[in-house]
């Protein structure tokens, strides 16, 4: 079998329009301290703690538009700005994975980030679903989700617009 890559759906108008909110936000904060009198330690502890925030969200922002999952005969593998996750195909329980969508299904809905990005429009990383349960979530839309419950304990939530393709192929 031939490596099949998917796309994760790209951001949606809230997510974009958040990103920019945050991005002039902290660029307004920046402003603002490089105009305030402070000694030049604290000024330039601050900036560069700013300016390395700010680096940060734009290369997610950037990446988010580049990231794929990439499905081999032996394992599945997510490419997401600062993740990357690499599961065998073993650890998968593919006869289980199904579509869904957040708005039928509130126990799935990510509540609780233990290590991401939460922001409106846009959830990435590891998330404590209101069902109590684990997952790795990458969502830019909650109605064309895909679930991949593992081995592990966790599950895979990923916004797949091919999701019926993805699932087609997870489950050969």
């Amino acid at each position: 079998m031939t490596p099949q890559f998917f796309e994760l759906a790209p951001l949606a108008q809230t997510a974009i329009l958040s990103f920019i909110i945050l991005l002039l936000g902290l660029a307004g904060v920046l402003w603002m301290l490089w105009l305030k009198p402070m000694p030049k330690v604290a000024k330039s502890a601050n900036l560069g703690i700013l300016l390395t925030m700010m680096g940060g969200f734009s290369w997610v922002f950037y990446q988010s538009y580049h990231a794929e999952i990439a499905l081999t005969e032996t394992e599945l593998k997510l490419d997401i700005p600062f993740y990357k996750v690499q599961l065998a195909r073993s650890e998968l329980l593919a006869a289980q994975a199904r579509l869904i969508d957040l708005k039928q299904e509130a126990s799935l809905v990510p509540s609780f980030k233990t290590n991401g990005i939460g922001m409106p429009g846009f959830q990435l990383g590891w998330f404590n679903l209101k069902g109590k349960e684990k997952a790795f979530v990458a969502v830019t839309d909650k109605s064309e989700l895909v679930l991949v419950p593992t081995t592990r304990g966790y599950n895979l939530l990923l916004t797949v617009p091919e999701g019926e393709r993805f699932l087609a192929q997870l489950q050969k």
